[in-house]
């Protein structure tokens, strides 16, 4: 009896036991099934986000240190430690092993005596909000000055819940150092409040003057994603500019429009030129002195941030760079065809903010640096998969396009099947044996008869025995032969786009003008009527032993838009999209144009990447960041040489970039195009540019076969005009964009030319 009681208080002690260990894991956030609780309002944006182990504070790393500028030490690793001022929510970022900084706000009494009070708030916040009152387009400031802070600390970094009493909104901002040494800013959507139905939250800036200098105070550079990436030095800009850098993460949105909200920022110039999109929501900055720097990413909330780096002169004495994040958006309402309107604000945009900075210091703080950090981010997360990168020259097809014809549509064929194959032998019997290439317009109806749900082509260039037999012996010839088509546009002269098309906050049905006589608009699909396009004309291709599509449009284009009065925002399109994009990377080999890094995974290859930047006045020097990040990862093909105007100097970028060259060819003369909405190719014909095609190729094979599947580990821009490039085998490639005979790393490099050989 007595063994029996012994026994049951032993069983009662364990499961006494057993009860506080769960109890102490769900009080810790960790599931007693296997993993952490889950948050039931967190975001599709912040699940996709995977979080490394948060890093210790370590309490003899954090003992006996002094404050500096006012801020208290909150967290530290071996390489980095974190400060905070509580009152402004100022960090300061500090190099264990140099003991250089970087700051997150102006503290300068001095330097800010002549700013206005609406900018020392700016400048001396870590957290800015910019007010949406009532309909007023002009969206006031308001820094941590104008808010109630109450900062509490955790392990690796500290919480802050910041309350704006005056405007009846808050949020929360938790902040963290990792044992990587990035730091994340993270603000969840299920912290956010507003209770004044008159005012919202506009936008939020997150430490929008970490790493800030003064004039020419620190050598150096901001980052900017502008095409394949460009540079703004920290130089002393003597008020040349008035405006800076800005542009909207994947590209405008055509369902808000980006110019009825008016920033204090930007609300006496006009900088939303046409530029290269921004295909990755990154951004930068790097004190080559002080041999520190950091790139950031936004890991939550890219679909609706803007990218702003501004030079000294432009609005007040100092250089910055952050990311704005909308959270509502005034736009306009027609009441009337007459032309009367109101103003009307959209509801909160509902995501997670996040960003992480990553810091790079030594000989890793420089652009190459923040490549290399963000090429192993993306490989980490899955983002980014190593993909068969051998050399081909890109080769792409015109089949046919239409032109008015009395009362009706006349086929121009340019590019049969036939033409296509024969074109194959001639250049593969001239040793071009590596091609890769889209067929565009092969479709019924010409390239503007879209969309394209199933394998029908124009009767013009082949029937459909024809094309499945012209990919069966590109396939046998060795050659990736792809069928393309845009997968966003609708035309309304082909088909019924009465329903399922995009139609804007406003109600109104966006129309796109092509500026073209045969068809001279064109509508966007919803992203599930894009879905079911795709998938319709998946399904046909492989009932047709198909399975390589190219698709452009869906590739780099997000936008808000309605459905029976729901606002459905950019985050929406992406994730439809990104879907789509999981599924049919399951069956076909596809290819993606022009893709945001959202999608970086799914594409076989990346078509058109920027060989450059969109030269706004403003950035001093364009950087191939894009394609050190990418580069012995995917294989990237350039836009059109035979379109450009510079061919020799597009030429150098492609053997400097490791970009794959590319033309757009027709078997016919591109004059025939000229009463068609293709009149804008205006030189195109196979004859002409055989040679150079045979030309083009040998050399940048001749490249690649020496840097065929390595990485570029280092990017220079010497002053002489020759630009070095080096490869983590060993290769380095001398090119020289001047005029004059120059000399580099003891080579002589011809004008104009470029030489590869092997670093000593």
């Amino acid at each position: 009896m007595a063994t029996k009681n012994v026994k049951n208080r032993k069983k009662l002690i364990i499961a006494i036991i057993c009860v506080m260990i769960v109890v102490v894991l769900v009080i810790t956030g960790v599931n007693v099934a296997g993993g952490h609780i889950s948050n039931t309002n967190i975001t599709y944006a912040e699940a996709a986000t995977i979080t490394p182990p948060q890093a210790e504070l370590s309490s003899d790393k954090t003992q006996n240190k002094e404050e500096i500028k006012g801020h208290k030490l909150v967290a530290a690793n071996d390489n980095y430690e974190l400060y905070l001022k509580e009152d402004t929510l100022s960090i300061i970022v500090r190099d264990v092993k140099t003991g250089e900084i970087m700051e997150s706000v102006v503290d300068d009494a001095t330097e800010l005596q002549n700013v206005n009070d609406t900018w020392k708030s700016f400048l001396q916040s870590g957290v800015v909000v910019e007010v949406q009152e009532d309909t007023n387009t002009m969206q006031k400031k308001a820094g941590v000055n104008n808010a109630s802070v109450n900062v509490t600390y955790v392990d690796g970094g500290f919480k802050a819940k910041i309350d704006y009493p005056n405007y009846k909104f808050g949020f929360e901002l938790e902040v963290l150092l990792y044992d990587d040494g990035s730091i994340t800013a993270y603000i969840p959507e299920s912290s956010i409040y507003e209770e004044s139905d008159k005012v919202k939250i506009g936008n939020i800036y997150v430490f929008p003057m970490l790493g800030n200098t003064c004039l020419d105070e620190k050598e150096g550079y901001m980052f900017v994603p502008d095409g394949n990436g460009a540079l703004i030095y920290l130089d002393d800009k003597e008020g040349r500019f008035d405006s800076g850098y800005t542009q909207r993460v994947y590209g405008s949105d055509i369902g808000i429009g980006e110019s009825y909200v008016l920033s204090l920022l930007w609300d006496k110039y006009e900088t939303h030129n046409d530029s290269e999109n921004v295909l990755a929501p990154i951004f930068g900055m790097v004190y080559t002195d002080a041999k520190l720097g950091y790139l950031a990413v936004i890991e939550a909330g890219a679909e609706e941030a803007t990218i702003m780096a501004t030079p000294n002169g432009a609005y007040t004495d100092y250089n910055w760079i952050t990311s704005s994040f909308r959270k509502s958006a005034t736009y306009i309402q027609p009441t009337s065809n007459s032309g009367g309107s109101v103003t009307k604000v959209t509801d909160r945009i509902q995501y997670d903010i996040k960003i992480r900075y990553m810091f790079v210091n030594g000989d890793k703080a420089n652009y190459t640096g923040l490549a290399e950090k963000y090429r192993d981010y993306l490989i980490e997360k899955g983002e980014l998969q190593e993909k068969e990168d051998s050399f081909n020259i890109r080769l792409d097809f015109l089949g046919s396009d239409v032109e008015n014809w009395l009362l009706s549509k006349k086929s121009v064929a340019m590019t049969t099947t036939d033409n296509i194959r024969d074109i194959y032998k001639e250049l593969q019997s001239e040793g071009v044996n590596n091609i890769f290439s889209l067929y565009k317009g092969w479709q019924d109806g010409g390239i503007y008869d879209i969309p394209v749900t199933k394998v029908d082509t124009e009767g013009s260039i082949g029937s459909k025995s024809d094309l499945k037999k012209l990919a069966k012996d590109a396939k046998d010839m060795g050659i990736d032969f792809y069928l393309y088509t845009d997968g966003l546009r609708a035309n309304p002269d082909t088909g019924n786009t009465t329903f399922n098309t995009v139609k804007k906050m406003d109600k109104r049905l966006y129309t796109e003008s092509t500026y073209k006589s045969v068809y001279e608009k064109m509508v966007y699909w919803t992203p599930d009527k894009s879905v079911f396009n795709v998938n319709q004309l998946k399904d046909s291709m492989l009932d047709n032993g198909l399975n390589n599509l190219a698709l452009s449009g869906i590739s780099n284009t997000l936008f808000t838009y309605t459905i029976s009065d729901t606002m459905k925002t950019r985050l929406t399109t992406e994730y439809i999209y990104k879907n789509m994009y999981e599924n049919l990377d399951k069956d076909m080999n596809l290819v993606l144009c022009e893709p945001i890094s959202e999608y970086w995974k799914y594409t076989d290859a990346f078509v058109d990447m920027p060989v450059s930047d969109s030269d706004f006045i403003y950035t001093d020097k364009s950087i191939p960041f894009l394609s050190i990040v990418l580069k012995g990862m995917v294989p990237m093909y350039s836009d059109y040489i035979n379109f450009e105007a510079n061919e020799r100097e597009y030429f150098l970028k492609l053997v400097e970039t490791g970009i794959y060259p590319s033309y757009y060819l027709t078997y016919e003369d591109s004059s025939k195009l000229i009463y068609t909405n293709s009149s804008d190719i205006y030189t195109s014909k196979y004859s002409t540019y055989k040679d150079r095609i045979i030309d083009t190729y040998n050399e940048l094979k001749a490249i690649d076969d020496k840097t065929s599947g390595a990485y570029i580990v280092n990017h220079e821009i010497l002053d002489n005009g020759v630009v070095a490039v080096t490869y983590d085998n060993g290769v380095r490639i001398l090119v020289n964009y001047s005029d004059k005979e120059q000399t580099a790393y003891g080579e002589t490099v011809d004008a104009m030319s470029y030489k590869v050989g092997e670093v000593q």
